[in-house]
């Protein structure tokens, strides 16, 4: 019981914290973050004391004294932590504890600034992979916390996706898109947004933008050929097919569908290697396989996949 309660505390005072940041209210902001991460877990605590023993177990520390070869090792691996996975709410806390040690307000205040926007970031992301009816609600006030912050955008596009609101969703990844042109997943995002629409030719601008940013985008390949078909091109859907397995050598169902395509042009032998390959890949859900091969074989092709969230630290 006790242990819950704690946890509706920290919720409650990160709840608190948003309220407070979108109210001008930065430092009070991060006061509060900080009071629920302490609330949250000893984790920093006992990390601080295995990996950074002399910042607060020695008594004649000073703050502004130099920090020592352990306390540096320990840093640099919560900057590297922090680099490798932006959203380390956590790495980004530690990095701040020890400017604050070092003295070094300015910086610390940098560190705890990125571990508060982390944390919620990964809040949102993970309400949104829960299919979470507050998603939008959350991720909403993400965007809120930085406007500037793209992948944000990205994870209140794919919740508005969730709850079916189309003409929101699409402009929540153009916000991306302005905001982040290079950002592949805003771009397939859209293709999606607009492939759900029917508007394919707008949806095939979008997938090749995200495959000139990451040319082994393997869904994005697979989508591409999904359109490429339905507009009567089945060559260039046979070369999208073959580029997504490229780039994604387990990918059954792009095995699946460039098996019906090799078929549907008369390349048998090649496309019942790619259907065993695919049947393979597939398993252990071999008899839906086989019920996707007999409908593509029909009418060859498949629903476009969903909006991805960005993953969560």
């Amino acid at each position: 019981m006790a242990e819950n309660a704690t946890q509706t505390e920290a919720a409650e005072l990160h709840e608190r914290s948003v309220e407070l940041w979108l109210g001008g209210r930065r430092e009070e902001a991060i006061a509060m973050y900080r009071e629920a991460l302490g609330l949250e877990s000893d984790a920093i605590s006992l990390q601080l004391r295995d990996t950074l023993p002399n910042s607060y177990s020695d008594p004649n520390a000073t703050p502004d004294g130099p920090i020592n070869l352990q306390q540096q090792n320990a840093f640099a691996a919560y900057r590297n932590t922090a680099r490798l996975t932006t959203d380390d709410a956590r790495a980004w806390f530690n990095i701040g504890l020890t400017h604050e040690k070092e003295g070094r307000a300015a910086e610390a205040g940098q560190a705890y600034v990125e571990s508060f926007k982390s944390h919620h970031r990964t809040h949102a992301a993970k309400e949104l992979q829960a299919k979470s009816k507050s998603a939008v609600g959350i991720c909403r006030r993400v965007t809120e916390i930085d406007p500037k912050d793209a992948k944000a955008w990205i994870n209140l596009g794919a919740a508005l996706g969730q709850v079916e609101q189309p003409d929101e969703e699409i402009d929540a990844y153009r916000k991306a898109i302005q905001l982040a042109p290079k950002y592949a997943d805003a771009w397939y995002n859209l293709g999606v947004a607009q492939a759900r629409r029917e508007e394919d030719v707008e949806a095939i601008h979008a997938y090749k933008q995200a495959l000139l940013l990451s040319p082994k985008f393997a869904k994005a390949w697979f989508n591409l050929g999904v359109l490429q078909g339905k507009l009567g091109n089945p060559h260039e859907k046979i070369r999208s097919y073959r580029k997504a397995v490229e780039a994604d050598h387990n990918f059954g169902e792009g095995w699946h569908n460039l098996g019906v395509m090799l078929n549907a042009v008369g390349q048998t032998e090649e496309g019942n290697r790619a259907f065993t390959r695919a049947r393979k890949l597939l398993n252990p859900k071999f008899r839906i396989a086989e019920s996707i091969e007999f409908k593509s074989a029909t009418t060859p092709g498949g629903a476009p996949d969903r909006p991805a969230a960005t993953p969560p630290a």
